[in-house]
């Protein structure tokens, strides 16, 4: 959780005192961007990897609860190096470079385990040029992955 430090701002101010390490404190969800930082690439790379040097965002508004007990949250994956994927069509393979993409994640908040609903290859101006829907098997997270930061997040709002 957040702890607040310094004096408490009027409603609806949008705090930038220099908070921790130059941090943006804002008051309100309304305030805040729609993607927010949760992980730089090299930080959730494992050791040995020659990970880049790419940002991890997930985006606040699209987490929702499910009646089912599941939660959805997308992330945005910005590359530190451009991608390749290959689109396939009726009897074409079109290989598209791209340095971002999007991932729309389901937990299952009571086994603490996700699938991956969507995949998103986006293009110029945020435009989506490709999209992927893996199997729907659904695993635990890795210590210190992204999804292991995201499940507290999307489930529980932490």
């Amino acid at each position: 959780g957040w702890a607040w430090l310094g004096p408490k701002p009027a409603p609806g101010e949008a705090v930038a005192r220099g908070g921790l390490a130059g941090q943006v404190v804002l008051n309100r969800l309304d305030d805040m961007p729609d993607w927010l930082l949760i992980a730089y690439q090299r930080e959730i790379c494992p050791p040995g990897d020659n990970c880049p040097r790419g940002e991890v965002h997930f985006n606040q508004r699209t987490i929702t609860r499910n009646q089912d007990g599941t939660a959805d949250i997308w992330i945005q994956v910005r590359h530190g190096v451009m991608q390749r994927f290959a689109v396939e069509a009726e009897q074409t393979i079109t290989r598209v470079s791209y340095e971002l993409e999007r991932l729309q994640y389901r937990f299952n908040c009571e086994n603490g385990e996700f699938i991956v609903v969507e995949r998103q290859i986006m293009g110029p101006d945020d435009t989506v040029v490709a999209r992927d829907q893996p199997a729907a098997v659904y695993r635990a997270p890795v210590q210190g992955s992204v999804t292991g930061l995201l499940f507290p997040i999307a489930c529980r709002g932490e």
